[in-house]
């Protein structure tokens, strides 16, 4: 489907997996955050919520952070952080060679679902 079902009191929002920038977590609730700079909340982990997104877009970063790669405008090899497009930093505590290998990995997943 391609779309995160947001639930709310009043409403179930629909939203395409390409207007998310980034999701960040803190403890049970988990922020969304959307290409037209609108938060978004949800009670649930970044494990669930990650299950939930396609694959071949999201990559965990580090515990409290999931960015969506096509967003990614700068990996800042010194001070360990990525730079989106909407000039957020994201940190990532992986090495540079495991945070390539989450990005190519994920392209990879995206060719073999084409044949």
């Amino acid at each position: 489907m391609n779309k995160l079902i947001i639930h709310s009191h009043e409403s179930l929002r629909f939203v395409p997996h390409s207007e998310i920038t980034y999701c960040k977590s803190d403890n049970c609730y988990t922020s969304i955050f959307l290409d037209n700079g609108e938060e978004l909340i949800m009670c649930k982990s970044l494990k669930k919520l990650l299950a939930e997104l396609d694959p071949t877009s999201f990559i965990r970063v580090n515990q409290s952070y999931l960015i969506n790669k096509n967003f990614i405008k700068i990996i800042d090899k010194k001070n360990k952080y990525v730079e989106l497009i909407n000039n957020q930093r994201i940190p990532f505590t992986t090495t540079i060679a495991e945070l390539l290998s989450l990005i190519v990995a994920s392209f990879t997943i995206a060719c073999i679902n084409l044949f």
